[in-house]
């Protein structure tokens, strides 16, 4: 076992040992809203958009993307779990646009192609 793995798995066992009540939460989120944001291990979304567990949806991936599976998620969040509002929320200093144009990440299965697709930088709004 690695010793991050190790770590993680340490950090699971605190983490549920304090859940408590929050494992009483209901599955829809309270506040009725999710984000679709980036991955960026930088970013925080609970800490940027002030929210602890059981309050939203938080949907990542790289560079925020709205693809078929975001969206699939943020329908399902909408459709079947009562959110009312989502958030597409981009970032400062992003890594995508270092990245040449053509990112192809081709494997057995297929390829993903980003092609010349680049993430919105918008200025931070509230300091993040």
């Amino acid at each position: 076992m690695s010793k991050i793995l190790e770590d993680v798995l340490k950090a699971n066992q605190s983490y549920a040992a304090a859940f408590g009540e929050k494992g009483k939460l209901p599955m829809p989120p309270g506040r009725r809203f999710a984000i679709l944001t980036c991955m960026d291990a930088r970013l925080d979304p609970a800490k940027f958009a002030g929210f602890s567990e059981g309050d939203a949806h938080v949907v990542r991936n790289a560079g925020g993307r709205a693809t078929e599976d975001a969206i699939r998620s943020l329908v399902i969040s909408y459709k079947l779990l009562g959110t009312k509002e989502w958030f597409v929320i981009h970032h400062v200093d992003a890594a995508l646009p270092v990245f040449e144009p053509e990112v192809d990440c081709s494997s057995d299965d297929g390829a993903v192609n980003i092609g010349n697709e680049r993430p919105l930088a918008l200025p931070p709004a509230g300091g993040f």
